[in-house]
């Protein structure tokens, strides 16, 4: 459980007990986010392992080679110094394995995702996070998509965002209660100018390999890293088809005569639903423009300090 916040502390969430699912399902309502314990067992944390260093080393090898929608994410652009730090888009064909699609066919860990959000289910995002290897990273303080200022009183989510942890990690922080109510001065100050100086209320969550944090992403977070701190994270997201926003995933490598085919038959379930509510509802020019300068933007950005922080 969350200790009570004290003003200027950060709170550091660990050591939380078994509970029953919807124990979890009324934290995530209320806090934005909850982690489950021991999600997978150590044979699958490793299988996984061994399928992300693989990953890590395709994008280490030559980071520049690769290019939208599967884009490194970068600490240091410096020529002769490159330094990643992830990659969105792990599950393009470049990229693909098979250990790492398997996941959305792991019972224990949808049942959660089904619990929040029911059957009819659509993928939205999958991506590799990694530590750096020289410069450190300090995201600054966001909602995700840009969504600075969507909340619901109510809690209520038609996506799970998650965080599946293949080493320990102690890179999340988050506000919790964020994603129900506007942004306080202070909040909107930060996620404007990309600050990652602490906040009131904030929380660091320290978790163990196999621990999965389910979050709320229009709750205020961010993450970091330091070199000296291995990590390997798996970040990924669903999305309920009752959904209206965030869609225009169905990357055109899904759409690949066989692709579907290749991959995890849940994973292609999924992926068939996003092309589905993509289809449904093309976006109209002015949107299409927002997402192209996010895109843009993170092609563009680095993490590390010669960055912008996020």
């Amino acid at each position: 459980m969350i200790a009570p916040h004290q003003k200027g502390r950060l709170v550091v969430v660990q050591n939380v007990t078994e509970e029953n699912l919807q124990a979890h399902v009324d934290r995530f309502t209320a806090q934005g986010f909850t982690v489950m314990r021991g999600v997978f067992t150590a044979d699958e944390v490793a299988r996984m392992r061994a399928a992300s260093e693989r990953v890590v080393s395709k994008v280490r090898a030559d980071p520049m080679s690769f290019d939208a929608p599967t884009v490194p994410r970068f600490t240091d652009r410096t020529e002769g110094a490159l330094d990643t730090w992830g990659v969105d888009n792990m599950f393009a064909p470049r990229l693909y394995e098979a250990d790492l699609g398997a996941i959305f066919g792991h019972e224990r860990f949808m049942e959660f995702s089904h619990a929040v959000l029911g059957p009819n289910l659509r993928f939205w995002a999958a991506h590799l996070l990694w530590s750096p290897e020289r410069t450190s990273y300090e995201l600054g303080w966001h909602k995700d998509q840009h969504d600075n200022e969507q909340y619901d009183p109510t809690g209520r989510s038609l996506h799970v965002q998650f965080n599946v942890c293949l080493t320990e990690d102690t890179s999340f922080r988050a506000v919790p209660g964020s994603h129900r109510r506007p942004l306080t001065d202070a909040e909107r100050a930060a996620v404007t100018t990309d600050s990652s100086r602490p906040l009131d209320g904030e929380v660091r969550v320290e978790c163990e390999a196999g621990d999965v944090i389910y979050m709320n992403h229009h709750m205020v977070h961010r993450g970091s890293c330091e070199p000296s701190r291995f990590r390997r994270t798996l970040h990924m997201n669903v999305q309920s088809m009752e959904e209206q926003t965030g869609g225009q995933t169905s990357y055109s490598y899904m759409r690949e005569l066989g692709y579907l085919e290749s991959v995890d038959p849940a994973l292609a379930a999924l992926m068939r639903k996003a092309i589905e509510w993509d289809d449904a509802h093309p976006v109209d020019r002015a949107e299409a423009r927002r997402r192209m300068r996010i895109s843009h933007d993170l092609r563009r950005s680095t993490a590390g300090a010669a960055g912008t922080g996020k």
